[in-house]
């Protein structure tokens, strides 16, 4: 409360300051005072966890600036309103959204960067030491449980042109191009408890069954110009999972989703994701999404399949076959079922159920998926090739002896099909039945006329209708 009452007091003292100033000095000093109270920031700062110091020739980085709410406590980060410059003759650039590019030189820098009236610097060092070898797999020791993503920022050892040896974390020059290798510690087989993939220049450990694994760093030596294996980084994959269960992907409420059964139409999907619950290190427990480790199987992939989403946070399950059924299975750990030939660096979908061992570092859930006939969006109806309108009254330019009816389901995949003499297609004449029309018994959405009238013809089709309505001179 103090820390807020004194920011309104400093808030107060500017205004009075602006006042004084000249008119183009009162705008700008106005737009600089709403910047700063728009977002309740006292302070900022370049938080040291998140930025680097040392950066090497031509690589990129994106750098952040923290800011302090006015109760003195609670952070952010500042996405927006920032103004970013570097030192005057900087051969490196830096664009208004903190994307810093380095240049093809080594320098000392200073990044400044403006949020309303507050300034903050921080020191770069562009730098010619060139990469020689992953020698740590994370800049801090890493805990992480089975089925869980975390990126990781790898160490290196750099050498610079006067031998001297420096020790940060990879640039963005090296980290897409290592090639990482996992093995268990047990028996030194190639493992598939984890797999490390690299988008954006980041890095990401992703766990899929408990136990102990070995990883390794392979990578060209720049400054060598030889491939280099790093030395054994062991890592433990924990177990702490109390219990997985399938949720809708808009669920929101990660405490009481659980899909114990779904419906999908014909060639229709439904995103679905693997929630874990965890103990955490404190005793509490926290939900997770952990669709992306978790393995998926279909027990009957005629029926119904499914895939992962792009961005591995969902898998979508598309029916294949109506008025059919299929069990989906997901499961985290290791599982009773072969992953030999499968890639798990692009998710682990098997054409059978997935199960759990007893005793095994493993849980599951299911949910049976029940595969809907195709949704009708509408229908396009004809009468002896006039095209007609749902209960809309059309009148015959002349009598005919027979109404013949021509009936194209228009599906909600954005199909169309014919659908006359479909089974399921019901007609019921509603009015004039006997009197002014009759229907061909054996010749579908054909009518004999018997005089003029009106005559009503109700059409039942997958739940949707759709009524004609003709007036027979």
């Amino acid at each position: 409360m103090f820390f807020r009452k004194l920011f309104v007091l400093v808030i107060s003292i500017l205004f009075i300051f602006i006042n004084a100033c000249s008119d183009s000095e009162k705008e700008n000093n106005l737009v600089d005072l709403h910047t700063l109270a728009n977002q309740d920031i006292i302070s900022i700062s370049f938080p040291i966890e998140l930025n680097e110091s040392i950066l090497s020739i031509n690589s990129e980085f994106y750098f952040v600036l923290q800011g302090v709410k006015s109760n003195n406590i609670d952070t952010t980060i500042i996405n927006n309103d920032v103004i970013w410059s570097l030192s005057d003759n900087a051969i490196s650039t830096i664009d208004q959204t903190g994307y810093f590019s380095a240049g093809n030189s080594a320098e000392l820098i200073t990044l400044t960067a403006k949020f309303g009236p507050l300034v903050e610097t921080f020191e770069i060092k562009v730098s010619d030491a060139k990469f020689d070898e992953v020698v740590q797999l994370n800049e801090q020791d890493l805990s992480i449980n089975m089925c869980q993503s975390k990126n990781i920022k790898p160490v290196a050892r750099y050498i610079d042109s006067n031998g001297i040896n420096e020790i940060r974390l990879v640039d963005s020059n090296i980290i897409n191009t290592i090639v990482w290798l996992i093995r268990n510690q047990e028996d030194n087989s190639t493992s598939q408890r984890a797999h490390i993939s690299t988008e954006n220049n980041q890095a990401n450990l992703h766990t899929l069954a408990a136990g102990n694994i070995i990883i390794q760093a392979q990578a060209l030596s720049v400054f060598s110009n030889t491939e280099k294996t790093s030395a054994d980084f062991n890592q433990n994959v924990s177990n702490t999972l109390n219990s997985i269960k399938i949720c809708n992907n808009d669920n929101t409420d990660l405490d009481t989703c659980n899909v114990t059964s779904a419906n999908v139409e014909k060639d229709k999907s439904i995103s679905l994701i693997t929630i874990g619950n965890y103990q955490a290190e404190d005793g509490s427990n926290f939900n997770q999404n952990i669709s992306q480790n978790s393995k998926w199987g279909i027990d009957n992939a005629t029926n119904a399949s499914v895939t992962f989403s792009s961005d591995f946070q969902r898998v979508d399950v598309n029916g294949l076959t109506e008025s059919t059924s299929a069990v989906l299975t997901t499961a985290c750990g290791t599982i009773s079922q072969s992953l030999s030939s499968i890639d798990i660096t692009q998710g682990v979908v098997l054409s059978s159920q997935v199960s759990c061992d007893a005793g095994i570092d493993c849980l599951d859930a299911s949910s049976s998926i029940t595969i809907d006939k195709l949704g009708v969006s509408s229908f396009t109806v004809t009468a002896n090739d006039i095209d007609l309108t749902d209960n809309t009254s059309e009148t015959l330019s002349s009598r005919p002896d027979e109404i013949t009816l021509k009936v194209i389901a228009n599906f909600t995949n954005s199909t169309s099909r014919l659908i006359t003499t479909d089974d399921e297609l019901v007609y019921s004449i509603t009015a004039g039945d006997g009197d002014v029309i009759e229907e061909i018994t054996g010749s579908s959405g054909v009518f004999t006329v018997l005089r003029n009238g009106t005559a009503n013809i109700k059409l039942d089709y997958r739940t949707e209708t759709f009524t004609v309505f003709l007036v027979i001179p």
